[in-house]
This record gives C-alpha cells, sequence and structure tokens, in this order.
C-alpha cells in the first residue's frame, strides 16, 4: 500500500474515532475547517503515575504527519507541564496554551490558546482542547484537539508507576 493511502486511511480512522466523541465535548462550529491534522500524541510523567495522586513534571508531545493545508502539510509540539495526578486522574481540567510549528518553514508557528477537559469513554480518557487561535498562521480563528489515552495498566499503576502513555489525536482548525 502507498505512504499517501496508508496515510489516507490512518486520517479515516482518527477522524472517525473522533467523531465518536460525545457532541458535548466540544464546541459546535459554523466556521469552515481550515486545517485539519491527524497524528499522535504522548505524555511523559516525572515520576512516573501510580495511583496515588502526586505532583508530576510531564511533557506533552505531538505530531501529525498528515495535515490537508498544502501550505502547512505537517505539524509538532513539545509542552511542558506539572500537575497532580494519578493513574485515574491523566490530567486536571484547565487553561494553557501551545504552538505547533508546521512543517513548512514558511508557514508561521501558530499559537492555540485553549481549555482542556478529560472525560472517559468506554475505557479510554479523551482529552478535549478547545480555544482560539492567537498568534501566527490562521489568526484569528478557533480550533479543537481531541487526544485519545488508553487507561493505564493497572497493575504498573500499583507498583512502579507508569511513565508514558500515547494515543491518536486529531486538530481542527476553523476560520474566524
Amino acid at each position: 500500500m502507498s505512504r499517501l493511502r496508508r496515510c489516507g486511511a490512518f486520517l479515516g480512522t482518527l477522524l472517525a474515532a473522533a467523531g465518536s466523541v460525545p457532541a458535548s465535548a466540544g464546541a459546535a462550529h459554523a466556521e469552515a475547517a481550515v486545517q485539519t491534522c491527524a497524528g499522535t500524541w504522548a505524555v511523559t510523567y516525572d515520576p512516573p503515575i501510580t495511583n496515588t495522586p502526586r505532583l508530576v513534571a510531564g511533557v506533552l508531545t505531538g505530531t501529525f504527519p498528515l495535515c490537508t493545508d498544502p501550505q502547512a502539510f505537517t505539524a509538532s509540539y513539545t509542552q511542558v507541564f506539572t500537575d497532580v495526578v494519578s493513574c485515574t486522574t491523566l490530567l486536571n481540567a484547565g487553561s494553557t496554551s501551545r504552538t505547533y510549528v508546521w512543517g513548512n518553514p514558511l508557514a508561521a508557528p501558530t499559537t492555540f490558546t485553549y481549555n482542556f477537559t478529560t472525560t472517559v469513554v468506554a475505557g479510554q480518557v479523551v482529552v478535549t482542547n478547545t480555544g482560539v487561535i492567537t498568534a501566527g498562521r490562521y489568526t484569528p480563528g478557533s480550533a479543537v484537539q481531541v487526544a485519545t489515552l488508553v487507561t493505564p495498566n493497572a497493575l504498573a499503576c500499583a507498583g512502579s508507576g507508569v511513565g508514558s502513555l500515547t494515543g491518536p489525536t486529531t486538530l481542527t482548525i476553523y476560520a474566524p
């Protein structure tokens, strides 16, 4: 199967998965989507998370190998955070911002300022980021990023802990 067909199948699968998230997870958008990306994200915890809530340093990374805007065809981000979390609370709700760097160096990085919530859907944690584009490409649009993490291994949570988790993610940016 060609790389393009694999990426298309991957995008279709991720978008279908994102569509299975309840409608209440994100705001409805009357605006047109100007960019849609599919990829993976990962979170690392230091120290590893266990069943006992504790303050951890975390790093979120995301890679979008396939985006629909030909001028910004791939994207990535890295975001550092601290939070009191456990295996049952992977992230708390809150507000923050992150910057997406596009694969095309001519496309200005995009800063996304958002609120995030977490819900459990079919045994997986779904993180929904909803907000506005405050700088760079797509300003002054809005955006939604939906990311899914598999619930951590119960034995590891009861023992030495879980140091990292990963899952699929989608990003949709809307015109103002």
